[in-house]
Parts: C-alpha cells; sequence; structure tokens
C-alpha cells in the first residue's frame, strides 16, 4: 500500500506541481464551528474581536494535533486548556509571564460566546502565526512529524542512498504492508526526502479523490498502475449531475453501475480497501486484492442487465441483501466480515455455497413475502447476476439483449421454457417442483374464484397462509400439495380443465418414487417461481403475475 501510495503521489507532483508542505501535512479538520474569537497579543495590551468561522483558520494558525503531540496557535473551545494556551503562546514565540493576562482576558470574553461553539486564533503583533513562525512549523513537522534524522543509507522505497533519513511512512497507524519498511538498521523506517514527499503528495490525494463511504464502510480504491489518465477518471466525474462538481467516487451511491464502469475503464488492476477511522488513528480492516479492471466492467454490465423494470440499475447492496438472508439497509450492508466476503467473491467470480444462497435468499424472500412484496423479480435479478458473475452455475434466460436494450424473455408454452431453460432444469425433480407450483398457483385463483367470484380475486385464499413457508420442501411436502390441489380440483369443479389435469399428473410422474435428492430451499425457490412464472402468447393486464419491482 504505502508503495502504491508513492507511485500515486509521483504522478501528482508531475501533473499538479509542488505545494506547500504546510498543505500537504495538514488534515481535514472536523466540526461545526460559528465563530473565530481573534486573540491578538502586542508589546503592551491584548485585543480580543469575533468573527464568522472560516477553516482556512486552521491554515493561518498553523494547527496540528495527533495523540498527545500538539503544534501550532490554533485552541477549538473542547480544547481550551490552560497548558494548551500556554503551548499556543510558545509557539508564537510571547513570553510565558503574559499567560495570566491573556488568560484573565478569555474567560472575561467567554461570558459573552456561552452555547456557541468557536475556535480561538492567536496572533502576535497584527500578524497571523503563518506569517511570523511557518519556518518554525515546518522544522516541528520534519523533527516529530517525518521524524527527520542525521542517518545516511538506502531509502526503503526507491532504495537510492541519502545522506538523511526519515524515520517515518507518514501513516501513523496499521497499514497492510507496514511490517515491510521495518527493522532498519537504528531506526524503524528509513525512507528518503523525495519518497517522503511523495507519501504525503499521495495521501492527500487519495483522501481526496481515491477514497469514499460507501455500504456503511470507508474504503480506498488504490489503482496499482497511477498515471494522468487513471488520475482524471478518479478526479473528474462525467456522470451524475455535472453541475454539483463531485469526482468519481462521490457518486458512487447514487450511481454505483457508472461507477464501477468508469473503473473499469482504468485498465489497471485495483484494490479495495476497507477501513475503520477513529480520530487520528486508523487501520485496514477487510482487503479485496487484484481486481482485474474487466471485473469492473463486467459487474457494472450485469448491474445494467439486470435493472428493474423503471430501469433503476441492481446494486451490490440489493445482492448481498440476499445472499446474507437479511434486510440490511444500503447505509450499512458492508460492516461485517461476511457481506465483505460475498463482496470480494463477486469481484473475483469465486464460487458461492449454492445450498447457502437459496437458504438465506428464500429467508429474505419469506420476510418481503409476508411484507406484501410476494414477488420473484429481484430474487430472479440477484440469482442470474450471481450466475453471470460466476458464483452460482445453471442461469436460466431472464432477460434477453434486444436491439434496445434488455428486456424480459417471454416464453409461448411450458415445452420452450424447459428448452430454454435446460441448464438450469437438469433433472426431472427441478420439472417436477415447478409445474407443482404452475399448479399450486392455479389452485389459489381458482379458491378466490369459487369464494367470491372472478370480481373478487383480492380474497386472500387459505392456500396463502404461512404454513406453505414453513414446510420442508421434501418429497413428503411434494405429495402433499399435490394431494391437497387434487381434492381442490374436485371441490371447485375444475377437475375436468385438461391443463390442470397436465400439471397435476405430470408433475407426479417427473417426481416419480422421489429418489433424486434437491435442497430444499432450492425447492421451495423453484415452487415459488413455477407459481409466479408467466407463460403464454399474452399476457392480460388485469392479471400480471409479475407484479411490481421491489
Amino acid at each position: 500500500m504505502i508503495e502504491t501510495i508513492c507511485d500515486i503521489g509521483k504522478i501528482v507532483r508531475k501533473t499538479d506541481g509542488e505545494i506547500d508542505l504546510v498543505d500537504l501535512w495538514q488534515k481535514e479538520e472536523s466540526g461545526d464551528y460559528q465563530l473565530i474569537l481573534d486573540v491578538n497579543i502586542s508589546d503592551d495590551s491584548v485585543r480580543i474581536n469575533s468573527r464568522d468561522f472560516e477553516k482556512k483558520v486552521f491554515r493561518d494558525g498553523l494547527l496540528y494535533s495527533q495523540g498527545n503531540w500538539f503544534v501550532g496557535a490554533v485552541l477549538k473551545k473542547e480544547s481550551l486548556k490552560d497548558s494548551k494556551i500556554k503551548d499556543c503562546l510558545k509557539f508564537i514565540d510571547v513570553p510565558l509571564d503574559r499567560f495570566d493576562e491573556v488568560k484573565s482576558l478569555i474567560d472575561l470574553s467567554l461570558k459573552d460566546y456561552d452555547g456557541v461553539n468557536f475556535v480561538i486564533l492567536f496572533w502576535k503583533n497584527g500578524q497571523k502565526p503563518i506569517e511570523i513562525v511557518k519556518n518554525k512549523f515546518l522544522r516541528e513537522i520534519e523533527k516529530n512529524g517525518l521524524k527527520k534524522e542525521k542517518l545516511s543509507g538506502n531509502c526503503q522505497i526507491c532504495n537510492e542512498y541519502t545522506d538523511t533519513l526519515y524515520d517515518s511512512i507518514v501513516y501513523k497507524c496499521y497499514t497492510n504492508d507496514k511490517e515491510i519498511f521495518s527493522n532498519t538498521d537504528g531506526i524503524s523506517y528509513g525512507i528518503c526526502k523525495d519518497c517522503i514527499f511523495d507519501v504525503l503528495y499521495g495521501r492527500k490525494h487519495v483522501n481526496m479523490f481515491l477514497s469514499t463511504w460507501w455500504g456503511g464502510s470507508e474504503i480506498l480504491f488504490l489503482p496499482h498502475t497511477y498515471n494522468e489518465e487513471v488520475k482524471e477518471i478518479f478526479e473528474f466525474s462525467k456522470i451524475g449531475d455535472l453541475r454539483e462538481g463531485k469526482n468519481l467516487l462521490q457518486q458512487i451511491r447514487e450511481n454505483e453501475c457508472d461507477v464501477i464502469n468508469e473503473i473499469g475503464k482504468c485498465g489497471t488492476d485495483v484494490d479495495i480497501l476497507f477501513y475503520s477511522a477513529q480520530k487520528s488513528e486508523w487501520k485496514i480492516t477487510y482487503n479485496i486484492k487484484d481486481v482485474i479492471p474487466s471485473r469492473f466492467s463486467k459487474i457494472a454490465e450485469l448491474e445494467h442487465k439486470y435493472q428493474s423494470k423503471s430501469g433503476e440499475n441492481l446494486a451490490l447492496w440489493q445482492v448481498l441483501a440476499y445472499l446474507l438472508g437479511n434486510s440490511s439497509k444500503p447505509s450499512e450492508i458492508f460492516n461485517t466480515n461476511e457481506a465483505k466476503n460475498f463482496l470480494k467473491n463477486i469481484f473475483h467470480g469465486n464460487k458461492i455455497n449454492r445450498n447457502l444462497f437459496f437458504s438465506r435468499s428464500m429467508s429474505k424472500y419469506k420476510h418481503d413475502y409476508f411484507e406484501g412484496y410476494e414477488n420473484m423479480f429481484m430474487l430472479h435479478r440477484t440469482y442470474n447476476f450471481l450466475v453471470d458473475c460466476g458464483c452460482l452455475d445453471k442461469g436460466w434466460c431472464f432477460v434477453e439483449q434486444t436491439s434496445r436494450g434488455y428486456s424480459m424473455v417471454k416464453y409461448e408454452d411450458l415445452e420452450e421454457f424447459f428448452d430454454f431453460n435446460k441448464g438450469f432444469f437438469d433433472s426431472n425433480i427441478k420439472k417436477a417442483w415447478f409445474l407443482l407450483g404452475r399448479l399450486y398457483g392455479k389452485m389459489i385463483q381458482e379458491s378466490k374464484s369459487y369464494k367470491g367470484g372472478e370480481d373478487k380475486q383480492s380474497n386472500e385464499s387459505h392456500l396463502e397462509k404461512n404454513f406453505f413457508f414453513g414446510r420442508k420442501y421434501d418429497f413428503k411436502t411434494f405429495v402433499y400439495f399435490s394431494n391437497q390441489c387434487s381434492e381442490l380440483m374436485y371441490k371447485y369443479g375444475v377437475q375436468n380443465k385438461g391443463y390442470l389435469k397436465d400439471l397435476i399428473s405430470t408433475s407426479k410422474e417427473l417426481m416419480g418414487a422421489g429418489d433424486s435428492k434437491l435442497s430444499s430451499d432450492e425447492a421451495k425457490y423453484i415452487f415459488f417461481w413455477g407459481m409466479q412464472q408467466w407463460i403464454g402468447k399474452s399476457k392480460d393486464s388485469n392479471n400480471n403475475n409479475d407484479g411490481a419491482d421491489q
């Protein structure tokens, strides 16, 4: 990681030019402040004035803090302590015998700002700290921040000999390759000045353009090769509302498909790093290494292929919700290691346990079903997306590409349906469960008609009660459902309808003695799929089995 960031820094220095070490070193300060209190200390007086808050106050005051180390002449309200005030005075070379005078006037002024969030900037003789002690700040950074040492040797990054080594790799906390840059004679790390500055440039660029908040996690995208073309892709987004001026990764939550497609255009492998950040400390918690550009392009293509009927692209959080079997929100979906493992499988095309997928996905479908989302459209999108990604086997023809894009595949009859989908229906038991599902769905319609007439199809049938989800979908359940449907056909007076007779006889024939094995959850998926799949030459808009998008 450190070498990658160093390489990024070299490109940034080359294309953007040199910038001040103050701007390289300082980090983005957080906090919702309203006012700046300017404490101007002259040789014979102390004056305090207030003005509206501006972020540049932290640069003007040369603030930097990390852990117990503090340098600068700016204090936030929550850090207003006697010891910190003295540090600020010493930093701008104000004698400490002025402390009592300064402190008493600050205390007096604070009575007027009770309940107001502010920062204090210390001035000396009408000059800001950056105007009078900037070199002092830079020396302090090199000494305590970058740990400049009077030691010579070869740089651990570029291997060039240098008279002065820096005992730092800039990142103070855990990174996944920190141990590589260690065990140098006399110091922990040995980096030359050029490389330490490259890392600083790289870190600033990474924080601005290669990091984002996605699915509840802080994430870095680190391309292995960085050049001007890749830099431009990440810096200047060509998607979304261009007037907002967002960079590429800032668009990922609203335009995931387009952003992933753009990353695929970089032409280089990319590491996806999850990290946790707390104040100045952070560490990598998970790493998806070496994602090739074609995988980004492939995933983006599939997210578009399996879009909703309203044209909204499929998103990875929706896929993971079925893999996890819960109703995680988009803002928290990547929070567990299991979710990250699934994401790694998707980006690398690794196999996912088939039985686990159907167990989890049918658990989520059950929850959604009883929340009123009976349609399997989303589950079908997820399943076929994972098949096309290489994570599952045995896809089926759910959508097809036309001259106008992608559209739902239409089937004129069952024979055509099974013929087109031989890859999925590779056993008679699967066909049997599908046909039984179709029969069960037809009997739900017959039940509603029997109870309330054709105009009362909205009435719930007892066949739709909770019990049919809770059963284990094995041979015993198959026989039970078949017998139930057979009995109801006579009860409702529809025993002579040819298509019903064909469904029940063919499904039983295909099931046979129940010797073939199929996981209960996959059988359940096929059963409900059979209940809903439209097969026919035309679709009656008043009897739309596809339902609405979820």
